[in-house]
């Protein structure tokens, strides 16, 4: 099959599709030449190797017909990296640098810009075009080790300083961060991987600590939605919440940004896959995290889901370096 990379002729479905092993299978080149997503994500299931994984994602950038496949990552540093050692340098995690900071802030913003260059580097050279990090959740003394030391800091400024330090260090090596989990995920007991946290903090607390450095950041390109109930402001998971979305993300916070959920196959959400996609997509938020590499999933979700809208391919579009 011939492939014609001519800006979006072929529109693609607003899905980011994780990908089974090293290299790709028949069933997954036919099912994506065929589904045409916006992007993959990788995970340390895809990389052993430097030259496989350039290899892989190489042949993912070939496989869709039009030219701004994303390629994500979760490479924060800490315990959450998908390229590890002996072929990848190793990380500090994000409380490491918030320790600093509470000591000697721009020097800890110094020490962020410089690691997170280093990380950017690793990604770029291998064609990686985003990172989904930095961790923008604000910790809290009961706040789930899910996040823990992911978090920079349980100061709202200090997790705001360092966020921008990240990001910036990202861009300046052609790497889009994506910021999360917005709007936070930092006042959660629970595990979204395992069940739906609740939180019960009244709107001026969440903004006064959790939404802030979502709202200094308010101007980067992609945030990932939390997948979270905030019991004062609705009762549906935020990313199937049109009201977080709307009166929260989009007003409160002011995010102007492309959406994408966190993984549609954590226990948070609950539901078929169809009924996932369509709430999803419906509450406004704008691309769909699918990671478990599924093939039987992958085919729900592209029968289930409409071509992506004009207004999100602007948004893509104007992303620098997916091309």
């Amino acid at each position: 099959m011939m492939n014609v990379k001519n800006n979006f002729t072929n529109k693609p479905i607003p899905v980011i599709f994780g990908v089974k092993s090293f290299e790709l299978n028949k069933k997954e080149k036919d099912f994506f030449q065929k589904s045409n997503p916006l992007g993959f994500i990788l995970f340390e299931r895809n990389c052993r190797t430097y030259s496989q994984t350039k290899l892989l994602i190489e042949d993912l950038k070939k496989i869709t017909s039009h030219k701004y496949t994303m390629i994500m990552i979760d490479q924060e540093g800490g315990r959450v990296v998908r390229l590890k050692k002996p072929n990848w340098k190793s990380y500090p995690s994000a409380e490491y640098f918030g320790i600093k900071a509470e000591k000697n802030l721009s020097i800890a913003k110094k020490l962020v810009l410089k690691n997170s260059i280093e990380i950017a580097k690793d990604l770029r050279k291998l064609g990686i075009n985003m990172n989904c990090a930095p961790v923008l959740d604000v910790k809290y003394d009961f706040t789930n080790n899910v996040i823990g030391d992911r978090s920079f800091s349980s100061n709202p400024k200090i997790v705001s300083e360092l966020g921008k330090s990240f990001c910036k260090g990202q861009k300046k090596m052609g790497i889009i961060p994506i910021i999360k989990h917005i709007p936070g995920h930092g006042s959660s007991t629970k595990d979204s991987h395992k069940t739906t946290p609740n939180i019960d903090l009244d709107l001026i607390s969440l903004i006064k600590k959790d939404f802030l450095p979502f709202k200094k950041l308010k101007k980067e390109s992609v945030a990932m939605i939390a997948h979270i109930i905030y019991n004062k402001i609705d009762k549906e998971v935020a990313c199937c919440s049109k009201k977080i979305i709307k009166k929260i993300i989009r007003k409160e916070i002011g995010f102007k940004g492309l959406l994408i959920s966190d993984d549609i196959n954590m226990k948070a959400l609950k539901g078929t896959t169809k009924k996932k996609v369509k709430a999803i997509y419906k509450s406004g938020c704008e691309i769909i995290l699918h990671c478990n590499a599924n093939i039987k999933e992958m085919m729900q979700i592209y029968s289930s889901i409409p071509l992506i809208k004009n207004n999100i391919l602007k948004k893509v579009s104007k992303l620098n370096n997916l091309r």
